[in-house]
C-alpha cells in the first residue's frame, strides 16, 4: 500500500483523522451551545451587545455599503467555485466533503432560523435578525462547504476565503441584515457542521507521495524500492523498505499530528511527577529528533540499536531513515537467560550514558549475532535521565524478563549484569503496576509476578524502602475530589431552597430515635451474615463491633473497602489463613450483592403492580425499565472485549465463592443465619429512612421505600467517595422526590437519615477499633 499522492483519487484506504480536527470541532460545538444560551437566558445582555454595533442608516453611505456586501457576496461565491474546481482536479475526496457540509449546513442553517422565529422576541432578533432578509442559511452553508473542503491542504485559498467571508459578513452587520451575535452563530454552526463531516471521513494522509521520499532518500544515498506502510496514525506513518544492505525503516511525521505529542505528554505529567515522564517533547517532530539523539548516544555506548541512516526535511514533513534491528527477540530465544543477562549489562551501558529507553518489553530486547543484547524502538527514549528513570527501566526489564524466564533467573540476571553488588531494595520499592508501560500492566493482569520478584528481591536483613511516590494523584483521588465538589454544589443548591431550621424544629424526636435504633440494628445483621460463612466459631458481640468499627474507616474508604479489608483482617486474627479469609468474606459480598438483587427486582416489581388488573404484572413503566436493562446488559454481552473484562474479573470470585456457598446452602442453620443477617441488615436501613421520613410528616409506601434506599446503596457502592458521600445523598433525594416527597421534606429526611446511618456511628466506632487494636483482634 502506497501514499495517496497530491491528485487524489478515490479515498485511500489509510485515512486519517487529525487531532487538531478533533480539537476545534468540540471548541467550535461548545462556543456555539454557549452564544445560543446566551442569547436565550441573557437577552437583554445579547441584544445590548447587538445594539453597541450601530446598522448605517444614511445615504449615500449605505448605497455604498449594499453594494460592498454585493461583491463581498460575489467573492464568496466566486471562491466556493474556485475551491470546487481545484477540488475537482486534485482533491476529489475533499469535494465530496465539501458537498456533504454544504448539504448538512442548509438544513440546519433553516432549522435555526425556524427556531429563532418560534422563540420570537429578542432571541430571533439576536440570531437570525430581520427574518425576510436573514443571511443565516447563505453564511451556514458557504462556511460548511469551506471547512469540509479542507483549505489547510490548499493554503493559497485560505487567505482569499477569510477575506470575502469576513467582508460579506461585516457589510451584512452593517447593514441590519445581521447582528453580531447572530454573525458568531453563523460562522460557528458552519464550522461545527464542516469540521464534523471532515472528523467523521477522515482525510487523506498529508505526508509526501512516495516517489517524493523516494528520490529524498536516493539523494542520501539510501536507494529503496517499493515502500510499505506498516503503522499510520494522524501525522505519522511507519514504511519498511529494502536496499542493497538490507531492510530500511522509513518514519514520517507530517503537519497531521500536530500537537498529539503535546496532549499525551501533558496527560501523562497531569498524572505522573516530572522526574517519572522526564522532559516532553512538545511536537512529533521533536520526538522523532529525540529518537535520532538517542541512538547516537546508544552507539557512543556500544549499545546495539536501529542504527540511523538520515534524518531528512521532505517539505512539512520531517523523515527519520533507520536500519532495522536484526536478531531474535527475547521471547523466541533458546536461552532466554542468558539474553536477559546480556541485555542488563546492555541496560547498564545505557544508563551509563545518561540514556533511559522508556518503554522496555521483551519484544524490545534483541540478541545479535556476537552475543550482545541490544533494544528496538526508541520512541521513548529520553536523554538526560533521572536516577527514577533509569531504576523505572531496570524494574520494567526485570518484569518483562520473569514472565519469560521466570522470576528467579530474571533476578539472577539482575544481580550478576545490572547491580554488581549494589543494594536492590530500591528497586522492590518499584515493583508496582503504576511503574510498568501499558503492554507490561497487561500481560501481568491475573499473575503473581511481581509478588514473586518482591519474595526474591527481599533482603535478608528485614529492611524496606518506602515506595517512590510516582504519581502526582491518583485516579481515585481525581474522582474523589470531583464527586465531592458535584455533591457540595448540588447539596447546597437544594438547601438553599428549604429553610432546615424550620423542619428540624418540627421533627418528631421518637421517629429519630426509631430511625437511630434502625441504623443500630444494621451493625448485628452484617455480623450475623459474616458469622454464617466463617469456618470457625467466633463470638457474636465481638463480630458485632468489628462492623461498628467499620463505620470509621468509610469516612477515609470507599464504602466496600474498608468494610471489607479490617474483615479480612479480623478473621486472620481468629486463626484463619489469608485465603480462608478473603474467602470467607468475598462469599459474604457475593450473598449480599445476590439477596439484594433479588429484593430490588421483587421490590420493583411489587411496587409497580396496577391496582386497576386483576394481574400480577406491573405497570408499563416498571416493564420498560426492565425490558431497557435487559437490551442494555444484552448490548453490552454481544460485545466480545465486555464479555472478556466480564469474565477476567468474575470467574476468580466465582470460583472461591461457589463452594462455600454450597456448603452453606446444605446446612440449614448456617443458610438461615445468613439470609437472617442480611435481610436484618437491610431492613434496619429501611427503618431508618422510613423513620426519618416519618419524622418530617413524610411517607411512602414500603416497597418504594425499599427501593429507594436499594437504588441509593447500589450507587453509593460504586461511588468513589468515602462512604459514598455525595452519591447516596443525591440518589436518595432524588428518588424520594421523584416519588412523590415533598422536596423539602426529602432534604431535612435524608441529612437525618445519613447522620443516624453514617456521621454519628462514626465516632462510636472508632471507640470500637480502638478497643479491637488493644486486644489485638483486628
Amino acid at each position: 500500500m502506497t501514499a495517496a499522492g497530491a491528485g487524489e483519487g478515490p479515498p485511500p484506504p489509510g485515512r486519517v483523522r487529525r487531532p487538531t480536527d478533533v480539537v476545534r470541532l468540540l471548541a467550535a460545538s461548545a462556543g456555539l451551545v454557549l452564544v445560543v444560551l446566551a442569547a436565550i437566558v441573557a437577552p437583554d445582555a445579547a441584544d445590548a451587545l447587538v445594539r453597541a454595533v450601530p446598522t448605517v442608516e444614511r445615504e449615500p453611505l449605505r448605497t455604498v455599503v449594499s453594494v460592498a456586501s454585493v461583491v463581498a457576496s460575489l467573492a464568496v461565491l466566486i471562491v466556493l467555485l474556485t475551491v470546487a474546481v481545484d477540488a475537482v482536479r486534485h482533491r476529489r475526496t475533499a469535494l465530496l466533503h465539501a458537498l456533504a457540509g454544504l448539504a448538512l449546513g442548509l438544513p440546519l442553517a433553516a432549522a435555526g432560523e425556524r427556531f429563532g422565529d418560534a422563540a420570537g422576541g429578542a432571541v430571533a432578533e439576536v440570531l437570525t435578525a430581520p427574518r425576510d432578509d436573514a443571511a443565516l442559511v447563505p453564511v451556514v452553508a458557504s462556511l460548511a462547504f469551506l471547512a469540509g473542503a479542507d483549505l489547510q491542504r490548499r493554503r493559497r485559498w485560505r487567505a482569499p476565503a477569510r477575506w470575502a467571508v469576513l467582508a460579506s459578513l461585516g457589510s451584512a452587520v452593517a447593514i441590519g441584515t445581521f447582528t453580531v451575535v447572530g454573525a458568531v452563530a453563523a460562522v460557528l454552526l458552519g464550522a461545527v457542521v464542516g469540521l464534523a463531516v471532515r472528523v467523521g471521513g477522515g482525510v487523506a494522509p498529508a505526508r509526501p507521495p512516495d516517489e517524493v521520499i523516494r528520490a529524498e532518500l536516493a539523494r542520501a544515498g539510501v536507494v529503496v524500492g517499493d515502500l510499505q506502510v506498516t503503522e499510520q496514525a494522524a501525522g505519522f506513518v511507519r514504511l519498511v523498505g529494502s536496499d542493497d544492505v538490507g531492510a530500511v525503516s522509513v518514519t514520517v511525521v507530517d503537519p497531521d499530528g500536530r500537537g498529539v505529542p503535546l496532549a499525551r505528554r501533558a496527560g501523562r505529567l497531569l498524572r505522573f511527577r516530572a522526574a517519572v515522564v522526564g522532559r516532553p517533547a512538545l511536537t512529533q517532530r521533536a520526538e522523532l529528533e529525540r529518537q535520532a539523539a538517542g541512538a547516537a548516544l546508544a552507539e557512543a555506548a556500544g549499545v546495539p540499536v536501529p542504527r540511523v541512516l538520515a534524518l531528512l526535511a521532505v517539505g512539512p514533513a520531517l523523515v527519520l531513515v533507520e536500519r532495522p534491528l536484526g536478531g531474535a527477540a527475547l521471547p523466541e530465544a533458546d536461552d532466554g537467560a542468558q539474553v536477559l543477562a546480556a541485555a542488563f549489562a546492555a541496560l547498564r551501558r545505557l544508563h551509563a550514558v545518561g540514556l533511559a529507553h522508556g518503554a522496555l518489553t521483551p519484544e524490545c530486547v534483541v540478541l545479535g549475532p556476537d552475543g550482545n543484547a541490544g533494544f528496538r524502538d526508541l520512541s521513548a527514549a529520553q536523554p538526560a535521565a533521572g536516577d527514577l528513570q533509569r531504576d523505572l527501566d531496570a524494574v520494567a526489564l526485570l518484569v518483562g524478563g520473569a514472565g519469560v524466564v521466570g522470576p528467579a533467573a530474571a533476578v539472577a540476571a539482575l544481580r550478576s549484569a545490572y547491580l554488581v553488588g549494589a543494594a536492590p531494595r530500591r528497586l522492590t520499592a518499584l515493583l508496582q503496576p503504576v511503574a510498568l508501560p501499558h503492554a507490561l500492566r497487561r500481560s501481568l493482569r491475573g499473575t503473581d509476578v511481581l509478588a514473586d520478584l518482591r519474595s526474591a528481591l527481599a533482603d535478608p536483613a528485614g529492611s524496606e524502602v518506602a515506595a517512590p511516590r510516582l504519581e502526582r494523584f491518583s485516579l481515585r483521588a481525581v474522582l474523589t475530589l470531583v464527586a465531592s465538589v458535584v455533591a457540595a454544589l448540588l447539596l447546597a443548591s437544594q438547601l438553599s431552597q428549604v429553610s432546615i431550621l424550620d423542619q428540624l424544629r418540627r421533627a418528631e424526636p421518637l421517629w429519630l430515635l426509631a430511625a437511630l435504633g434502625g441504623s443500630a440494628v444494621t451493625y448485628l445483621g452484617a455480623a450475623l451474615a459474616l458469622l454464617a460463612f466463617v469456618p470457625v466459631a467466633l463470638p457474636l458481640l465481638r463480630t458485632t463491633l468489628v462492623q461498628v468499627s467499620t463505620a470509621w474507616l468509610t469516612l477515609v474508604t470507599p464504602p466496600t473497602v474498608g468494610h471489607v479489608g479490617l474483615n479480612i483482617r479480623y478473621l486472620q486474627r481468629a486463626g484463619l489463613g489469608v485465603g480462608a479469609a478473603a474467602t470467607s468474606v468475598a462469599v459474604n459480598q457475593v450473598a449480599t450483592v445476590a439477596v439484594t438483587v433479588v429484593l430490588l427486582v421483587v421490590v420493583s416489581w411489587a411496587s409497580g403492580v396496577s391496582a386497576t388488573r386483576l394481574s400480577l404484572l406491573p405497570s408499563g413503566e416498571v416493564l420498560l425499565v426492565v425490558l431497557g436493562a435487559v437490551a442494555v446488559v444484552a448490548l453490552l454481552a454481544a460485545v466480545p472485549r465486555v464479555r472478556a473484562l466480564v469474565r477476567e474479573r468474575l470467574e476468580p470470585l466465582v470460583r472461591q465463592s461457589v463452594p462455600q456457598l454450597l456448603a452453606t446452602a446444605t446446612e440449614p442453620r448456617r443458610l438461615v443465619t445468613a439470609l437472617a443477617g442480611i435481610v436484618l441488615q437491610t431492613g434496619g436501613y429501611v427503618l431508618a429512612l422510613d423513620a426519618s421520613l416519618r419524622a418530617f410528616d413524610a411517607s411512602l409506601a414500603l416497597p418504594t421505600v425499599i427501593g429507594v434506599y436499594l437504588v441509593a446503596s447500589t450507587v453509593g457502592s460504586v461511588a468513589p467517595t468515602p462512604g459514598g458521600l455525595g452519591a447516596v445523598e443525591a440518589a436518595l433525594v432524588g428518588g424520594l422526590t421523584a416519588s412523590g416527597v415533598p422536596l423539602a421534606s426529602a432534604l431535612t429526611a435524608v441529612l437525618a437519615f445519613r447522620t443516624v446511618t453514617f456521621w454519628l456511628p462514626a465516632p462510636v466506632g472508632w471507640l470500637a477499633f480502638v478497643g479491637l487494636q488493644r486486644r489485638r483482634h483486628v
